[in-house]
């Protein structure tokens, strides 16, 4: 029975110690593990682009194309105090080896701090070359070899293109982060295209695949330019020729000059008098005529030239543009301006008025009452009168009664008293 209890102890005890080996190696297994963004050296794996676990290895497949090319000690030490590894580092990796010296690298990132670094470089880079990598996939695929030279050339410009961001950005400093997201991020749809070029194959024009909106602009300028003696195909020759830096620089500054002409307008419309507002429309659509003649004029000219004259001239169209805006801001101002004196000035002669009629009514009122005084006083002067006229008669009155009553207490007779004494002396005799 003492067997048995101690063999039951004995296998109890072991399975502690197994439960405490696995659980031990389970909390090391996890510290050697970082899926976030913000880990420092040592911190173990991390993506660098603040992806879990599922998304870094769907990142880290989509990027295998692409060698761990960081081999500097610093920039390397760097992307380990950033907590920079997997897709992220790869990403660093592949911008490095455009450079011959990986120092505008590491110093650029080193200013920028960890988190630009992170959200502003590395996850727009990434997303660029996992767009970049499917590209490539269909440009091998065996089935699109007869198009392979096309998507090649494609590529290659792309590249090309993406490549002067980054020394704009890293060597040159021409730009800031913010922009460099913008630029880099424009370009992930260029190399997602390369399946719809493969579904539908045509003539590839330098503009064919550009975003819509880039589309809707050149499809513009070719109105412009276009017309019976200038085809469409010389168009898109003259296109063809400038390559896809100087195209997307022509879009961008027709753009730019077209934002001003919107708000041009619209300052123009909100002019309330129509002929100020007509006077203001015709000096806009004399400068519209004037650009769009510049334009053609260029596409008249050798490539070079044209891309210096429209790019050369920008400036000076998008700032006349500016000014046909600002004058009619101006006149509306103006407008507004005359519209509130107008106002202020009715204002003042309403209270003007408000204030001769208050000036009248108080006169009126004075005078009314200067009227009733006068009555007031006449009616007491007459008052005073009456009862003078009264007092006076009474006081006559009382005089006569006194001077009657003086009269009797000196013997004068009175009226009937003769008679009475005759009747006294009368009875006397007898």
């Amino acid at each position: 029975m003492l067997k048995i209890k101690c063999f039951s102890l004995l296998l109890v005890l072991i399975l502690l110690l197994l439960l405490f080996i696995s659980c031990d190696s389970g909390s090391k297994a996890g510290a050697g593990t970082n899926t976030g963004a913000g880990g420092g050296a040592g911190s173990g794996t991390n993506t660098g682009v603040g992806a879990g676990g599922g998304a870094e290895l769907k990142d880290e497949d989509e990027l295998a194309y692409l060698e761990d090319k960081v081999i500097d000690p610093e920039l390397m030490a760097l992307l380990d105090q950033f907590g920079v590894s997997g897709p992220g580092r790869k990403a660093i990796g592949y911008i490095g080896g455009k450079f011959r010296d990986s120092g505008d690298v590491h110093k650029r990132l080193n200013a920028l701090g960890a988190d630009v670094v992170i959200e502003k470089i590395i996850k727009p880079t990434v997303s660029l070359l996992k767009a970049r990598g499917e590209a490539l996939k269909v440009k091998e695929d065996p089935t699109n070899e007869s198009i392979k030279t096309r998507l090649q050339d494609m590529l290659n410009r792309y590249d090309t293109l993406v490549e002067s961001v980054w020394h704009d950005f890293f060597h040159n400093r021409l730009i800031e982060e913010d922009m460099f997201v913008e630029s880099v991020t424009y370009y992930v749809p260029k190399f997602s295209k390369f399946k719809e070029m493969v579904k539908h194959p045509r003539v590839i024009d330098v503009y064919a695949w550009l975003d819509a909106d880039d589309c809707v602009i050149i499809d513009e300028i070719e109105k412009i330019v276009v017309n019976a003696t200038y085809d469409q195909d010389r168009f898109n020759n003259m296109l063809n020729s400038l390559g896809d830096a100087n195209v997307i620089a022509i879009i961008k500054i027709y753009r730019d000059i077209k934002i001003e002409q919107g708000e041009a307008l619209k300052a123009i419309d909100s002019i309330s008098d129509d002929i100020v507002k007509q006077a203001y429309q015709d000096r806009f659509n004399t400068l519209q005529g004037e650009y769009d003649s510049h334009i053609r004029d260029a596409f008249n000219k050798a490539s070079g030239e044209l891309y210096a004259q429209i790019i050369g001239n920008g400036d000076k169209y998008r700032n006349d543009f500016i000014g046909s805006r600002n004058n009619a801001r101006a006149a509306k101002f103006d407008e507004e301006a005359a519209a509130a004196a107008k106002e202020a000035k009715e204002a003042e002669e309403a209270a003007a008025a408000a204030e001769r009629a208050k000036e009248a009514k108080e006169a009126e009122a004075a005078k009314a009452a200067e009227a009733a005084k006068r009555a007031k006083e006449a009616k007491e002067a007459e008052a005073a009168a009456a009862a003078k006229r009264a007092k006076e008669a009474k006081e006559a009155e009382a005089a006569a009664a006194a001077k009657v009553e003086e009269s009797t207490e000196a013997g004068e007779p009175r009226e009937g008293s003769g008679t009475d004494e005759e009747s006294g002396a009368t009875g006397s005799g007898s």
